[in-house]
């Protein structure tokens, strides 16, 4: 098993920060409004424990994304792990990775006509490369400055 800890941009990163503090003001200023003004029938009590969960989930899922992003190669397959967002790849459908060095991206062909870009930063492709090599060695990589390249 192989760890690829992902390269997020800063925008990105800052998106998530937001959402994150977002969550948390929103789940604290409900469960204040909660204790500080007890609802007087059932819908009210159901709407805020509803607030507070979503702001909660709003918290988690903006967290994870932003504390360790991550691609782990093993069992034949690429995985994508952002906090609780979770996806794989097999990795005998992955045809070609291209690096377009203009726009600093790398990008994953499949057999199946999709595409990802993989967020890594360039002193890892080769590493990368060789982790998906192991299992599938007719995957392409291809050096490209920019898409008319």
């Amino acid at each position: 098993m192989k760890r690829f800890r992902m390269k997020q941009p800063f925008y990105i990163i800052l998106i998530l920060a937001l959402g994150s503090a977002c969550g948390v003001f929103a789940a604290v200023y409900h469960i204040v409004q909660l204790v500080n003004n007890p609802p007087l029938n059932a819908f009210r009590m159901i709407l805020f424990i509803l607030l507070i969960v979503l702001a909660l989930f709003l918290l988690v899922l903006c967290a994870g994304v932003l504390v360790y992003p991550y691609y782990v190669v093993k069992n034949g397959k690429l995985y994508s792990v952002m906090g609780i967002l979770h996806t794989s790849y097999p990795i005998e459908n992955i045809s070609e990775l291209t690096y377009f060095k203009a726009q600093g991206k790398l990008v994953m062909y499949m057999t199946n006509d999709k595409f990802l870009v993989i967020m890594l930063s360039e002193s890892k492709h080769e590493d990368f490369m060789k982790a998906l090599r192991e299992i599938n060695p007719q995957i392409v990589y291809d050096n490209k400055i920019n898409e008319n390249d």
